[in-house]
This record gives C-alpha cells, structure tokens and sequence, in this order.
C-alpha cells in the first residue's frame, strides 16, 4: 500500500511540473488543471501498465537494428549540418580556433580539448568544417553505443526506436551536433561515462575486468578531466565512489587517477602558462551579484568602485545588465581578465562583504542567475538562428549555400514549432531532464534500501550541475546540456532495475541513522537538522516563486511559503523523527503549528535584543537566532510528543 501511495505522489509531482511549464506564460487555472490530468492520467498508464513489457533486453542484436538506429541518428545530423554549415561557431570557437591557427596556446580554454577537437581535424582539412565533422562523427558512435546499451539492457527493439528519436528530434542536439564549444564533447563525456557506470554497478563491477572496457573507461575518463576545468570535481569523485565500493578494483583505478594527475599537470606546466586566464574565470557568480547589487542600491566605498570601474566601465553595469549572466557586461571591457586575476582578493572579500550585509538581495540574485538550470519555463532563445565565423574565412558559396539555406529556413520552422508548443517539454526544458535524474535517484533510493553503490551512476552529472551552480552563471544552457542527456538513461535505470536482496554494513547503518524508528533523542535531533533544513529551503525557495514569478504580494507570499515549509516540516518529522505517536492529527497538527508560530515570534525577538539593544552585526544576530530557534523547536515538540505518548 505505501508503495502504491509513494508512486502516485511521484506522478502527481512531475505531472505538477509539467502541467505548470504548459500553462506559464499565461497561466489559467482551468486549463492547469485539465493539463495536470491528462499528464498525471498517461504518466500513471505508462509506468504502471506498459513497465513490464517495455522492459525486454537481448544480448543478440541484429544487423538492420543497427542500420537502423544509424539511418535514424545520422539524417537529423545531416539536416543540423547543412543548416549551420560549416559549424554552429561562436567566440569561444573563434578564440579556440585562433590559437590553432597561430600555434599559440593557453589555458584559458583546456587545451587537450583545443588540440583534439580543433587542431588535429584542422591537420587533415585546415576548415571549421572538418572539426564539425570530427565531432559528428565521434556523436554517432556515441549514439550507436547508446542504442546498443539499451537493447542489451532494457528495452526491445520498437523501444529503443522511441527513445533515440526522442533523443535526435530535440532541437538542442540538432543545433549542438554541429556546435564547436568545449561544453559538448564534455556532456556526451559524462554521458558515456554514465553508461559505464550503470554497467560497472550492474555488474558488480566486472565489467571492468575487460581489457577493452577499461581503455575506453580511461579514454572518457580523460575525456571529463580535459575538456572543461570544473570536469575536475565529477572525474575525482566518480573515482573516489569507485575506489570505495569496489575494492577488486581499486588498484586499476588507484594507478590510473594518479597516472592522469601527474601527467595532466607534468605536460602541461611545459607547454602552457597555467596562470593564464585561471582565476577570472571563477567570478561569473561573483561578478553577477555584484553587478546585481550595483543595480539595486547595495553602497559601495569609493576605492569599491575603483576596482569595479578597472574591471568593466561602470557606465556598462547598467547599460548592459542582465541578471542571469554577466557576460554581457563583461564583453564590453577589455581589461577584465587581466584586472581581475589582479584583483582576485579584493574582488571576493567585496563580494563576501555586500552578500553578508544583503543576505536577501543574495538570494534573489543567485536564484536568478541558477534558475535555467531548474526552471520549467522555456529560454532558449537562441534555437533558431545560426553564426558563421567570416574572419577564419568561412562563407556560403554557391549550390552549398543555396541548399543549406533553404535546410535552415525549414529547421527554424521546426525549431518554432516545437518552442512554441507543449512538446518544449520533451526537449527544451533542463528543470524536466534535472527532476527526472532526481526522480529515478529517489527510485533507486527506495529500491536498494540506502546501498549507496548503486548511486554512483548519478555522481558525473549531478556534480557537475552542482559546479555549474556554483561557479559558472547558468544562462547559457550548453553548462549544463549533460542533464539532458543523462536524463535517458538514468530513468531507464531508475525505472527497471530491481529490488536488492543483500544491504550493505553502510547502508544498515544508514537506514538507522535516517529511516528505521526510533527513540532516542540523539538520532531524532539528527534527522530533525535535515527536516528543518529541507522546510528552510522550501520556504525561502516558494517565497521567491510567489513573489517573483506569481507577482504576489510579498505578505502574503511569506504567509503561505511558511504554511507550505511547516506541512513539509510536520509531515517529514511523522515519518523520520517522530514515528511512534499516535495520535488526533488536527489536534497534533494544531500543536505542532502552534510551536513553529512561537518558534518564528522568538526569532523576531532574539533579533531586536541582539541587534537593536547589543548592537550584534545583525548578520550574527540571525545565526544565532537561527540556532537557538531551531533548539526551542525541537525540544518543544519533542516534549510534545512525549506527554501524548
């Protein structure tokens, strides 16, 4: 019965999702609902009824299957290809092709990257077109083992058909099967290396055994260390899961993560100055904030706007603010990067400095900057229009530029067509792809009882959203183009994998430290910290989607982000903290309000003795505050429940 009950909730929340993406842009309730619905009713046939017979795998795969998926990759491609011939470029491409060209590198773009996918293809055919057709062709290999992995796994042939044209239909790989940015052979390397890991974890880690399969493991491996600098972080932890949990292994990937340390750091400090270009590159959400607070009355000291003023002209702030990307700012200044590797501390302790003392203009600018990388709502606004880079003497000529204009003026009818309907949300909306990796995460979480083993499929692409998060501002949505394709594969594994038999010593431990029963206070005060600290984020989180997107009143969405972060705070506490009461749940629910209501008045207090009367930095005040709130209400509830018990 629970099972049945915790299925539902899931469907009832990607339909809620979906159903509001329908309706944004001119949201009606009627409609919302009739949409939610139709969505909750398919969504619920498709993962209860069809399950079993979607899931039909084969070691044996015919030769026109495979034909078949190549024909089906391939045509998309060719219609991407002739549209944006020779190549969707841009300035990073401009810059990277540059460097090629002169023979001169830095590292201000990784330059294994640089070198494999712009220099050795320039070697054979001195051309943007021979990188894009390098890069295109490693795409469809990378496909066909995709298609080959799910028939081997999961799905029958007609199966297998849905989803890669789903996967070739979408309007982001029409346009990024051709694009020549460092961000896509980086998402198809974490997209590989998914792949892998839900083998190795299928297999329990016999998979690696293979000679063959550990070269390419090694090859993608580089591939998510070399190709963006933040690759870093999933590369390390990826091994790091691996070395833990599969200790057959452990020498393998012991010698190989060293191995690839030393020589990455060894070759290059001789062929590129490691400094070049290094630290400005970590300011996008710095520099994004405080463009932000500069637009929005924050103070700043003169020396302040000095150091702002050397970075980019503060004219330009305003001129050229946006509140997801300071790119736009930051192009108009010529001096930026050098300015602000110079000013690097400076920069940052500024930026530490206004963010402490504007604690709510933070939070609203961060979650504007984040929010591509989660929304439901449709921003790609450059899906239908191509570059060409004429100062590498690219240009249309003749019967080509004939044919592929007329190609583009039919995949931007498409483009538009699919922009402008529901089927954006197959396609075109991140927070879909990021809600179902979390969604089949839940499922594996649930199935495996906390083995946490089985999660290291997840850690390459929720890492590397992670890091995109953090350092890099995410409107533009090729940071973060692995969750889309990351999305296929990890539902499928979420979806058909089955119930663990055996549970690890970790993961007993786990389940008694977050989900058995229990009465001791030590625990209880443990999994409360987490309850409290999921209804904090919810509450700040749906406070901002009131008053920023909804347009209501800050008041009232205050009120009714605080109602929604108390039921979440009750309804998690029942089920991991306070287990065993039975009890009237109005009466219970009454009380435990009652407590939270308290808890908020005290906060105010606290606030006022601290700040008003002490005179505490108010920054201070609220931490301190915060904690001793956050005592009062644990220990009034868990007082609570011990009379009624």
């Amino acid at each position: 019965m629970r099972k049945k009950y915790t299925n539902l909730i899931v469907v009832v929340l990607f339909s809620l999702m979906l159903a509001i993406d329908i309706n944004f842009t001119n949201f009606n309730i009627i409609s919302f609902g009739i949409s939610m619905i139709i969505i909750s009713f398919i969504t619920y046939i498709i993962t209860t009824k069809f399950k079993d017979t979607l899931s039909i795998k084969t070691n044996k795969i015919k030769k026109y299957e495979i034909l078949t998926y190549l024909i089906i990759i391939t045509i998309p491609i060719i219609i991407a290809l002739l549209s944006y011939y020779p190549g969707f470029t841009q300035f990073d491409t401009i810059n990277q092709w540059n460097q090629v060209q002169l023979n001169s590198y830095n590292n201000w773009h990784p330059i294994f990257e640089t070198l494999i996918f712009l220099k050795f293809p320039s070697l054979i055919y001195n051309n943007i077109l021979a990188c894009t057709i390098f890069q295109i062709l490693l795409i469809i290999v990378t496909l066909l083992y995709f298609c080959i992995f799910l028939r081997k796994n999961y799905l029958d042939f007609k199966s297998t058909l849905i989803v890669i044209l789903l996967f070739t239909l979408n309007p982001l790989f029409l346009k990024y099967s051709v694009t020549i940015l460092k961000d896509i052979p980086y998402s198809y390397a974490i997209f590989i290396m998914t792949l892998f890991l839900i083998n190795i974890v299928r297999s329990d880690g016999e998979w690696l055994n293979n000679i063959k399969n550990k070269i390419i493991f090694i090859i993608i491996s580089l591939g998510i260390f070399l190709f963006r600098h933040n690759g870093v972080i999933p590369f390390f932890f990826t091994f790091l899961g691996l070395i833990i949990f599969y200790p057959k292994l452990r020498k393998f990937l012991g010698i190989t993560l060293v191995s690839i340390l030393v020589g990455y750091y060894l070759i290059l400090c001789n062929i590129v100055n490691m400094s070049n270009g290094g630290r400005s590159e970590m300011l996008g959400v710095v520099m994004s904030n405080l463009s932000y607070y500069y637009n929005n009355d924050v103070e700043f000291t003169k020396d302040e706007l000095e150091v702002l003023d050397k970075l980019v002209p503060l004219a330009n702030y305003k001129k050229y603010y946006n509140p997801r990307n300071f790119d736009y700012a930051k192009w108009t200044s010529e001096t930026f990067n050098q300015e602000a590797d110079k000013n690097f501390d400076k920069i940052i302790r500024m930026w530490l400095s206004k963010s402490f003392k504007n604690p709510g203009k933070f939070l609203i600018s961060y979650m504007s900057m984040t929010s591509p990388i989660f929304e439901v709502r449709n921003k790609i606004s450059d899906i239908d229009y191509k570059v060409i880079n004429t100062n590498t003497e690219i240009a249309h000529k003749g019967m080509i530029k004939k044919v592929s204009d007329t190609v583009y003026s039919g995949l931007v009818s498409y483009n538009n067509t699919v922009t402008n309907s529901p089927l954006r949300i197959l396609f075109l909306n991140f927070g879909d792809s990021l809600f179902l990796i979390l969604v089949s995460l839940y499922l594996i979480i649930k199935k495996t009882k906390l083995n946490i083993k089985r999660w290291i499929p997840f850690i390459p692409v929720i890492l590397n959203t992670f890091v995109i998060m953090l350092l890099i501002t995410g409107e533009e949505y090729r940071f973060v183009y692995s969750q889309v394709l990351c999305s296929y594969p990890l539902i499928l594994y979420g979806l058909f994998e089955t119930r663990d038999k055996k549970v690890s010593k970790l993961s007993n431990f786990l389940r008694k430290l977050f989900i058995d029963k229990t009465n001791k206070t030590l625990i209880q005060f443990i999994r409360y910290i987490f309850v409290g600290g999921i209804a904090a984020v919810l509450n700040i989180g749906m406070l901002y989607v009131f008053t920023d997107i909804f347009k209501i009143h800050y008041l009232i969405s205050n009120i009714l982000a605080f109602t929604l972060g108390l039921i979440v705070n009750y309804t998690l506490s029942k089920k991991l903290v306070f287990q065993d009461i039975k009890i009237n749940k109005k009466k219970e629910f009454i009380i435990y309000a009652l407590i939270g209501v308290i808890g908020l008045l005290f906060d105010t207090l606290f606030m006022f003795i601290f700040t008003g009367l002490i005179k505490i930095y108010y920054m201070l005040s609220k931490i301190i505050s915060t904690i001793l709130v956050f005592i009062w209400n644990f220990v009034a509830r868990k007082i609570f429940y011990k009379i009624m018990k």
